[in-house]
C-alpha cells in the first residue's frame, strides 16, 4: 500500500516534469542559459530527463528571467 502511494507520487511528479519539459526545452532553455542558443535537437533531447527531475528549480529560475 505505501509503496503504491510512493510510486504514484513519483509518476505524478515525473509526468508534471514531462509536461514542463516540452515548452522549456523549446523556449525556456534559451532564456536561462545563454550558451544554449542555437543548440541542436540532440542537445534538447538529451536534457529532457534532467529537466523532468529538476523542473521545480528550473521553473523558478525561468520565472525570474
Amino acid at each position: 500500500m505505501i509503496i503504491t502511494i510512493i510510486l504514484i507520487l513519483i509518476v505524478t511528479y515525473l509526468l508534471c516534469g514531462l509536461l514542463f519539459a516540452i515548452p522549456f526545452v523549446i523556449k525556456g532553455v534559451n532564456r536561462i542559459d545563454e550558451t544554449a542558443h542555437g543548440g541542436s535537437i540532440g542537445f534538447r533531447i538529451i536534457i529532457i530527463p534532467g529537466v523532468m527531475v529538476f523542473w521545480p528549480l528550473l521553473l523558478k529560475k525561468w520565472m525570474k528571467k
